[in-house]
């Protein structure tokens, strides 16, 4: 089974183990193959995603699995 954006996001985080932020965190997966992005702005969609999933971040359309936090400077790490 295919894993979603995030879940590969996550699988980045653990490997590296130490927070990242969303450009570093895209040019991991984007290098590695880990995901295929259908969207023209792939890195803007990752973003959104990280977004979405992170505890102490509101979004609107917050997802209920969040699997990220956001640091002061704006990275994201495994919640």
């Amino acid at each position: 089974m295919k894993k979603a954006i995030h879940q590969v996001a996550a699988d980045v985080l653990k490997a590296s183990g130490k927070p990242m932020s969303a450009a570093e965190i895209y040019e991991v997966i984007s290098e590695k193959g880990l995901y295929e992005f259908k969207a023209k702005n792939a890195a803007s969609v990752l973003r959104s995603q990280l977004r979405r999933h992170t505890k102490n971040i509101a979004v609107a359309n917050q997802a209920k699995e969040c699997l990220f936090t956001q640091t002061e400077d704006g990275r994201f790490s495994l919640a």
